[in-house]
């Protein structure tokens, strides 16, 4: 309102000379502060002022009419007229969608701030009550000019004392209402990321009988097994149950031994393949990725060997192979497309920035990178991570049109949303940002395969007197007096707990664990509603050669892993384990049943398509294979236990849950809450640790 204050110079300077009788004074006065105004705003800044502009033809034609053609009309109906000018111009303002108190305001606040809907539409608040303050003062200036006219005590009150107090409330409440309105929007978007108040469990003593524990983990996910170790480390009894006979959820590797073919070979060797169920490519392993913070928690960074994964995308004919480095990457693409060279540039900077700023609040949040946390830096957060702000909620589309416009190109900068997700239109640029973190910081694989990672969280949780049961499903979740307490498992064993964490497929977890009826009626429709995302065929194949290509390939829709050739050991010398994915919409994952006659030719024949598929870069594929096996959506939900085989968790582009459930003590972490990935299972895992017992 300091700026806005300026704009109304010329009227202060008015009504004080006017109300003493000083008429010509107060019309020259008025108008040459008027013309200075938009003079100076104009050659300083090149901006007009709605209000300065009105405020100048208004006096402009009160000065020709009262000095120059001597009408006493606009003196006599001063307080009237004077006031509904204002409020033309004020509601005018909001008309023409440019509030007079938002052109004010943008001279006093940073530019991340103004297009923020809060900060829009505080001043089309401002502007409105200030539009009312010019009409109640237009009525007090109508009671003064017809029911008391003339000198007078009630003339002058209702003409110019309850005017300017009037004036007077409406410069203190607009230094008021921003702050206090910015302040409680804040606090409502801080308690949209919380909904459910209940407070933590309290761990009072360790407990100590077998089926007793501080806290029960529901699947052996990233994210769950990320909250246990975290937890466990902190001193509380924690136990995990999962029902496959491995831990790691999409994060884990097993091996197959094949008889060798050759004529002649030894019968009792056997070749030694290791597959893994879906991770071939590990992001957040930069110096502030949230791998990185979760292995730093829990002092486990020396406890695996990560080895840097390689890229390459064939478009049509054309094969690409994709830099370490992020620069040299944007060169590459500049000099394949020379047009878009500047554009590529930008790109890349721009989204270097929205990345940085993503984890730049990680000790804040306990080591998770994500959102500020209290009111003040919420407030703040437009100017102190202005490129984040900008970019994040908007669509990941809309910032590669906004950069360059080859189609081609375009597909390029795009190829990796299907980590993500089978749509890529409804990822937003702070679902990519994050795995932009390949180009900038780096893809990984861990050494002997990804069962790697879990195998190290589980070796935590029991260092620290834990316990993960596998083959161990659950059958519900025990509630007493509408509060988690505990797990019956399918042998009728009942675990009890102060907190229970779900890292298991969110429908299941509510609607069959939980059941319906425990569940509030609206978040009951929420979880009915929420669309599982894509599933995937994959097909494992041992090759008795090792194809020249690098570890992660993308041709058209089929991916293609070779994570043998960034780690030779898991495959015999000379062989290779290589597995193709396709992603399969949920549309049609419903397709793939087990017991429907004729599933396992279909299964034969679509992977037979897609090894043919693959010939295209790997010559003779066919006749290479040593071993071979199939995993359609039908494997993916029976192993994974997830809704519809899916292997991202719910489909982005939905409200995704909070860790916090509607249900007490019953918290929630995995994909339903940070998406895909093993990065966001490992965040996700440090803020459900951090909201159960904070280390």
């Amino acid at each position: 309102m300091l700026q806005a204050f300026a704009g109304f110079i010329p009227w202060i300077l008015f009504w004080s000379l006017s109300g003493s009788g000083f008429w010509t004074a107060a019309l020259l006065g008025g108008l040459a502060a008027a013309a200075g105004l938009v003079f100076l705003r104009y050659r300083a800044q090149r901006t007009f002022m709605i209000m300065e502009g009105v405020t100048l033809g208004y006096f402009a034609v009160h000065a020709g009419v009262t000095l120059g053609l001597g009408s006493p009309l606009l003196k006599t109906c001063g307080p009237l007229v004077n006031n509904l000018v204002l409020a033309a111009m004020a509601f005018g303002s909001l008309a023409l969608r440019s509030p007079f108190t938002y052109q004010y305001a943008r001279q006093d606040w940073d530019p991340a701030y103004w297009q923020d809907p809060g900060f829009i539409r505080i001043n089309r608040q401002l502007t409105a009550f200030w539009g009312g303050i010019f009409l109640a003062n237009a009525g007090s200036g109508a009671l003064a000019v017809w029911a008391l006219p003339g000198p007078g005590l009630l003339h002058g009150l209702f003409a110019w004392v309850l005017p300017n107090l009037a004036l007077l409330a409406g410069i203190a409440g607009s230094a008021w209402y921003p702050g206090h309105a910015a302040r409680k929007a804040a606090q409502a978007l801080l308690d949209q990321w919380d909904p459910h108040p209940w407070p933590a469990p309290a761990f009072p003593a360790r407990p100590q009988g077998a089926t007793e524990h501080d806290v029960i983990v529901v699947g052996a996910g990233i994210g769950g097994l990320a909250a246990a170790a975290l937890l466990a480390g902190r001193g509380l009894k924690v136990a995990v149950f999962d029902q496959h006979y491995l831990a790691g959820g999409f994060c884990t590797s097993w091996e197959r031994r094949v008889r060798p073919v050759p004529a002649g070979a030894d019968p009792a060797e056997r070749w030694r393949y290791v597959f893994d169920a879906g991770v071939h490519d590990v992001s957040g392993l930069g110096e502030r990725g949230g791998l990185r913070s979760l292995l730093r928690l829990l002092g486990l960074e020396a406890a695996i060997q990560w080895l840097r994964n390689d890229q390459e995308y064939f478009l049509g004919p054309e094969r690409f192979q994709v830099p370490r480095d992020a620069e040299a990457f944007a060169r590459r693409l500049g000099e394949r497309f020379p047009a878009e060279a500047g554009g590529i540039r930008a790109f890349f900077a721009e989204m270097l920035l929205v990345y940085r700023e993503l984890y730049a609040g990680m000790e804040q949040n306990g080591g998770a990178p994500g959102p500020p946390r209290t009111v003040a830096d919420l407030l703040a957060y437009p100017r102190t991570c202005p490129h984040a702000y900008r970019w994040a909620p908007r669509p990941f589309q809309a910032m590669v049109d906004a950069y360059v416009t080859d189609p081609q190109l375009k597909a390029l900068l795009g190829i990796l949303t299907g980590y993500l997700a089978d749509e890529p239109g409804v990822l937003t640029v702070g679902d990519m940002a994050p795995v932009f973190g390949y180009h900038f910081d780096g893809g990984f694989y861990p050494a002997g395969g990804s069962q790697a990672l879990p195998d190290a969280l589980v070796a935590d949780i029991q260092r620290h007197g834990g316990a993960v049961h596998l083959r161990a499903p659950v059958r519900r979740i025990v509630l007493e007096a509408g509060r988690a307490a505990g797990v019956e498992l399918k042998d009728g064993t009942v675990h009890r707990a102060r907190a229970l964490v779900s890292n298991a497929d969110a429908r299941r977890t509510f609607l069959e664990l939980v059941g319906r009826e425990h569940l509030p009626p609206d978040f009951a429709r929420e979880l009915e509603a929420l669309r599982p995302s894509a599933s995937a065929f994959a097909v494992f194949l041992g090759l008795d050669l090792v194809p020249a290509l690098s570890p992660i390939v993308m041709l058209d829709d089929l991916g293609i892993t070779i994570p043998s050739r960034v780690d030779p050991s898991l495959a015999p010398p000379g062989h290779a384990c290589v597995t193709l994915l396709r992603l399969i919409p949920q549309r049609d994952a419903a397709e793939w049943d087990r017991a429907a006659p004729g599933y396992d030719q279909r299964k034969r024949d679509f992977a037979d398509r897609m090894i043919r598929a693959a010939e295209a870069v790997i010559p003779g594929l066919a006749r290479h294979i040593t071993y071979r096996e199939e995993g359609t959506p039908a494997s993916f939900a029976r192993y994974a236990w997830s809704s519809g085989g899916c292997i991202y968790g719910p489909a982005a582009g939905q409200r995704r849950l909070t860790v916090k459930s509607p249900v007490p003590n019953l918290y929630v972490t995995g994909s339903a809450v940070l998406g895909a990935g093993v990065e966001a299972a490992a965040i996700a895992g440090i803020l459900t640790a951090n909201a159960i017992h904070p280390g």
